[in-house]
């Protein structure tokens, strides 16, 4: 196969270090936060991000254009760290780094909750 057949390795960018294995699934690491106004735990919430902790974060309580703000930081940052943000209803989403979901266990999460 030339050059323009390569299949990329999906694993190449992630760190196996032991520093950076977390335990368990990422799906036992999930962080679940009712998000409320100008909430002071946010960057708290985006180093734990960072770490390999995914965030299940629902902003029902907030307006929607406090609500707005913190979802696309929140989205912004999950692409940043080459991740991404999934829509579990319309005020709750669920934000984790690449790493977390290849495992399997956050679609196992998603797929596991109650349609209404």
């Amino acid at each position: 196969m030339g050059l323009f057949f390569k299949k990329k390795d999906p694993y190449k960018d992630i760190d196996l270090s032991e520093d950076s294995i977390l335990e368990g699934n990422a799906a036992s690491r999930i962080i679940m936060e009712q998000m409320k106004e100008d909430d002071p735990r946010a960057k708290e919430l985006l180093e734990s991000l960072k770490s390999g902790y995914p965030l299940v974060l629902n902003f029902d309580s907030m307006d929607s254009k406090q609500a707005d703000k913190y979802m696309a930081f929140f989205q912004g940052a999950a692409i940043a760290l080459d991740g991404r943000a999934v829509r579990i209803n319309e005020a709750t989403f669920l934000y984790a780094r690449k790493e977390e979901f290849l495992d399997g266990s956050l679609k196992e999460f998603v797929d596991s909750i109650p349609k209404k």
